[in-house]
This record gives structure tokens, sequence and C-alpha cells, in this order.
């Protein structure tokens, strides 16, 4: 495995197209030789508090961005008590562990690893974990991601003399803006040989029942990206000073705001999906002044990157055009799809980085695979039809780059108050749900690698 870094260069040809029958056929042979999704639940459920434990003790020291030192270290102590070699550290305090043979075929399964600068209400049974870091808060669940995603480790690990090829699991910093996805492969694969056949990461999501699953073949997530812009005038005195040299750039703000509401009701088909939110606007600070600057910004969303460059390229044309014809210059600075995004200097204090999200697109046959193992692990009752939705996520680098598929976990529950949505400061999980959620990491594990010929065939008893 070229040293243990990760390896995702070019996606490979799938084994074969995918449907609910040859699901069903990949559940029923790994049940004949002792991996049935049944056992796999079984096992992680007696490992609840231990999930749970783990997960609370991620939550209590939550940090941001890059700036994961003591969020690697708990990871890689667990890692380490399991016995699993690891690559250390990729893209600063990333981690890509490693279970398995070391051969091909080879797939990995993916965990963000960065919380939020939110500072946590104590909510009905959190006070015993709630986070000891003012501002920082684990509110999207990556505490949970972390948590599920080792426990499936321990499974797979206590299973790893079935596994003749490899499981690489792939703790990613950085996913709340900062691209921390691109930045692994931009390291992780300078030196690689080979590569990951598939890839397969999970979402909590306060909007699907405790016990559920929500997928989705296609896009499932949008390309995000962010936009800030400085129209620049002439101040001075709000009536005395008009017709006399003052430029206004309020009035050529409030042109373009209103012009950019056209992009998406007259550009974009409509049969397709777009978003431009102007979200701010910032200029002057006194009642009979102009100001010589106003600064707005906002976020441009879209599910293909055909999409996402052309509300991009009119909102750019739209800005432009009507700040000279009202008089106006301006500076615009835009997110970028491009590799070097991460190296863009100069950018607002706002921007996490310079990087625009590609969108999250499931494939087809990672839809099926993922589908079937669900399916087997909570019958087909319980794994929903997921609705695209138009936030970020940027496990959609690794997809790209390699079949995937990402999936949304339930972990709502009305009666514990678990239906508070992502980013919340009153965000609270059901811990009910992490057992589950590593029992799939497990089973599509097994599934992925059973299709790609990557199990013993050997009857496995614990």
């Amino acid at each position: 495995l070229a040293g243990g870094v990760l390896l995702l260069l070019v996606a490979s040809a799938a084994a074969g197209r995918f449907d609910a029958g040859r699901s069903a056929v990949l559940a029923t042979e790994l049940e004949a030789i002792g991996l049935s999704s049944a056992s796999i639940k079984a096992e992680a459920t007696t490992m609840g508090e231990w999930i749970v434990a783990l997960r609370r003790r991620l939550h209590k020291t939550p940090e941001l961005m890059y700036d994961l030192t003591e969020t690697a270290a708990i990871v890689r102590e667990v890692l380490d008590e399991l016995k699993i070699p690891y690559k250390y550290p990729v893209a600063s305090h990333g981690i890509v562990a490693t279970i398995g043979s070391g051969k091909q075929p080879v797939i990995a399964l993916r965990s963000d690893m960065d919380a939020l600068p939110v500072n946590e209400e104590v909510m009905e049974g959190t006070a015993d974990f709630v986070s000891q870091r003012p501002g920082k808060m684990h509110a999207c669940g990556h505490d949970a991601h972390m948590a599920m995603l080792l426990a499936a480790a321990k499974l797979l690990k206590a299973r790893e003399k079935t596994l003749t090829g490899t499981v690489q699991l792939v703790f990613q910093p950085a996913e709340e803006g900062g691209a921390g996805g691109l930045a692994m492969l931009l390291e992780g694969v300078s030196d690689s040989t080979d590569n990951v056949k598939r890839i397969f990461g999970m979402h909590v999501w306060p909007w699907l029942p405790t016990g559920s699953f929500g997928m989705k073949s296609g896009p499932i997530m949008a390309g995000a990206g962010s936009f800030e812009v400085v129209v620049k005038g002439k101040g001075g005195h709000a009536a005395a000073g008009v017709g006399m040299g003052v430029v206004d750039p309020t009035v050529a703000v409030a042109a373009a705001i209103t012009s950019l509401q056209s992009i998406v009701a007259r550009e974009v088909a409509p049969t397709d999906q777009a978003v431009v939110s102007v979200t701010m606007i910032h200029g002057g600070d006194a009642y009979n002044v102009i100001p010589a600057q106003v600064t707005f910004g906002g976020t441009l969303r879209a599910f293909s990157r055909t999409t996402y460059d052309l509300i991009e390229r009119r909102t750019k044309e739209i800005i432009q055009h009507t700040a000279a014809a009202h008089g106006c210059d301006v500076d615009m600075f835009f997110t970028s799809f491009a590799d070097d995004c991460l190296k863009t200097t100069g950018l607002p204090g706002a921007f996490a980085s310079g990087c625009t999200y590609p969108p999250v697109v499931n494939d087809n046959d990672m839809f099926f695979l993922s589908h079937g193992a669900a399916t087997s692990l909570v019958g087909a009752e319980f794994v929903k039809e997921a609705t695209a939705t138009m936030g970020g996520e940027d496990f959609a680098y690794f997809a790209e780059k390699v079949p995937a598929n990402f999936v949304y976990l339930g972990i709502g529950n009305a009666a514990k108050n678990t239906t508070v949505g992502l980013h919340s400061p009153s965000f609270k999980l059901d811990e009910d749900a992490l057992a589950l959620g590593a029992a799939l990491h497990v089973t599509t594990a097994l599934h992925a690698l059973h299709d790609l010929g990557g199990l013993s065939t050997a009857k496995f008893e614990l």
C-alpha cells in the first residue's frame, strides 16, 4: 500500500452493474461464510457503551479545521489499542489506517474530524459531556462519525483474517470549509502506485428517524462556494455631496443584488436547481454620509459543476457591469474549484479557504451496493429515499476520483429532542444510532470487498 498512504488516483471500473438482486446475492454469500449482517449488527450493539463513551470523550474536546492535535491523539490512541497500523500525519492531522492484507482490492471508509465555532447549549442529558472549550462544538456530528468509524475498525480488525483485500480508514480534517478532503488527496497520492477501488461515507441526519438510513443515487449534496464583493464609489455628504462628485456605491449594490435574482429564475434550466444567495451587506456608519465603499457577499450552490460555473460566471458579470453602470469599481473574491485553491492568498477573513466544494454525486453501482448492505441490516422499510440538499460536503473530492456512496444515518427522535438541525448550538444526537452506523460501515465494506474478490471463502468464526 505504498507505505500506507491514501491511494486515490484513478477510478477503477466497477466489478459489474449493480441492482437490488446483486446486493441480495452478496448478503446471502456473506452469511454463508459467517459474515452475516445480523451477526455484525448484534456485535455492534454489544459495543454500544464503548462507542458512546468514545463519542462523548471526543465531544468534550472539539477542535477546528486543521488544528486537531488532541482529536487526532484520541483517534490514534484507539487505533494503537486495536493494533491497527496507520499513517500520520496526512494533511496536518489527518490519519489513514489500514486493516487487511495490504493488497488489492482496496476500499475505503471515511470520517471527518473537525468541529464548529459554535457555543454549545447545555441540553437535557448532555451536561456530563458538554464541550469544555467555549466557542467550539461538535455541532455537525463529526465526533459521532469518528466514534462509528473506530467501532467499525474494531469489528473489522476482529475479522481481519477473512480479508484478502484491504480496508482503509480515512480520518479527515477540515471538512467545515477547509477542504480537508482535497488536502488529503493532494498529499496522500503523491507517491501512490495503486488505487482505492471504492469509498464510502456517512453523515448523521436529524431529519430522519433513528433506526433508518437515507440514500440516493446521483447528486445528494450541492457544490458550494462563497463570494465577497467590495463596490467602490466616492463618499461624501448624503445631501450636499450629491451631484458634486459623490458616487454612491449603495445604489450600485442594491441594483446588483436585485439583478442577481434573475440568474436562477431565468438562466438555470427549470429542470435543474441552483442557489444564488446574498447573505451579508456592510456599508457606512453615519446617517448623513454616503460611504466610499460597500461590501456584500453570499453563497452559490448547484448540483453540477456545469451549472455552478454558469451561475458563478453570471454573478461576476452582473456585478461587474452593474457597478460600472453606476460609476463604481469592484474587487471580487470568489472561491474556486481549482486544485490549488488551498494556496489562495488575500482572501476575505470570513473565508475558511479559497475552495469551492464540488457536488457530492453518488455512483449508481455503489448506491445499490450500499442500499443492499443497509437493507440487510434494517430491512427495506427503514432505508429511505434521501432528498438531495443544497448543503455542501467535501466528501465530494473523494467521490470525484473513486466510485463512492454517501449515506445519511437517522438520529431523529422527538422524545430525546434530537431533531434540531445541524450546526445549531442546541444540536443533540441520539446515541442509540451509533452502533447501527458502525454496523453499516462494516457491512458495506464487506459487501464491497466480497464483490471485488477481496474476502476469503473460508467460514469465519469469532
